[in-house]
């Protein structure tokens, strides 16, 4: 059998590494396409995600029977790192009559000396380079290794700038699986934010965590949804309106502070693609609460009060919360209500329908 192979970390698999083994298949004539996610990088020193979900993300990402996960590393019992010479090792004294097909983009081919053993790999797989955007498309390495050169249109799709926010470069499919086990979401949501907004939404997070463990809901749950919970806070005013018109047109009256609280809700669904309607309710709960809430809700809604990051001693508050929950809500309604009064500051009407239900049932 021909048989491609292509590594990395793929943390995470993005649309070009499937785009590439879909057209190494079809120049180089391959029976079958292996990925193999890395272990240990030797060039990077940490991944975001785990072994375990890079594979089930690649699984997911996958959308060729041709294609395959090969875990030859992942499964290593050593943690020392993943050198490419021993994989292939392994592959070929297992599979003598196959022959290989090794792919890297140009710019690892450019640098492909400084490889261990290169002259060893060149010798015991056919190697194959693709164009990455911002590499050269020829090189010494290429003649001097002798390399297969792909005729791809430059590559330009990045784990890192998916990581940093560009959401076009992953399939919807993988970004689901990201979001909901969540992967990257701190990272990916921070272009959309002010430092001091990105900040207070890594500490919700935590913080929400932090109260759904003490009070038995689930705290990645709880993780997701704080990180998520202002996701939107800081729209353009004519998008917020646009977007309010066309998905919640019954709250378009309400004040335009707290639209966040339903739009932070739509860009988690159908941006992230996070479908859990309890994480997605609580978004929608954390500003103004409301008269259905679940734990969760009352978790992410205390914690983004008691932030500590906003400035003043929490810690009594959050010590309630950790311990009872539902006491923790109910202390913070009838702060609210008491703020209110005291700044002489309007309270919506359904406030005295929750404060009712939670505080003085």
């Amino acid at each position: 059998m021909r048989i491609g192979l292509l590594g990395g970390s793929f943390d995470p698999v993005h649309k070009g590494h499937i785009a590439i083994a879909k057209e190494a298949i079809k120049d180089l004539h391959l029976d079958a396409f292996h990925f193999i996610p890395t272990k240990n990088n030797p060039w990077k020193d940490t991944c975001v995600a785990s072994a375990k979900d890079r594979i089930a993300m690649l699984q997911i990402a996958i959308d060729d029977a041709r294609m395959s996960v090969d875990p030859i590393e992942c499964d290593s019992r050593n943690n020392e790192k993943n050198y490419t010479i021993h994989t292939l090792e392994a592959l070929c004294s297992a599979h003598p009559d196959d022959e290989f097909y090794f792919l890297m983009g140009m710019d690892q081919a450019c640098a492909f000396e400084k490889w261990v053993e290169a002259k060893k790999i060149s010798e015991m797989v056919q190697l194959v380079a693709f164009n990455r955007s911002g590499y050269p498309e020829d090189h010494q390495n290429l003649e001097t290794y002798h390399f297969i050169k792909l005729d791809n249109q430059p590559m330009h799709a990045s784990s890192t700038e998916i990581k940093a926010g560009d959401l076009s470069m992953i399939a919807p499919p993988v970004l689901h699986y990201a979001s909901m086990h969540g992967l990257y979401i701190d990272t990916m949501i921070r272009p959309r934010l002010s430092e001091k907004r990105y900040q207070h939404s890594l500490s919700v997070a935590k913080l929400t965590a932090e109260f759904a463990q003490s009070n038995g809901a689930d705290p990645l749950k709880g993780y997701i949804a704080g990180v998520m919970h202002d996701v939107a806070k800081e729209l353009d005013h004519d998008l917020a309106k646009k977007m309010m018109k066309a998905y919640y047109p019954d709250h378009l009256d309400s004040s335009r502070p707290i639209w966040h609280q339903w739009l932070s809700s739509y860009v988690a669904k159908h941006e992230f693609y996070i479908d859990d309607e309890e994480i997605l309710k609580a978004i929608e709960d954390h500003t103004t609460a409301s008269t259905s809430m679940t734990t969760l809700g009352k978790c992410l809604y205390c914690a983004d009060k008691l932030d500590p990051l906003r400035g003043y001693d929490s810690s009594a508050g959050i010590a309630l919360c950790n311990k009872d929950i539902d006491a923790g809500f109910a202390s913070q309604l009838i702060q609210f209500y008491e703020f209110s009064k005291k700044k002489n500051r309007p309270i919506d009407e359904i406030f005295f329908t929750i404060y009712k239900k939670y505080v003085k049932e």
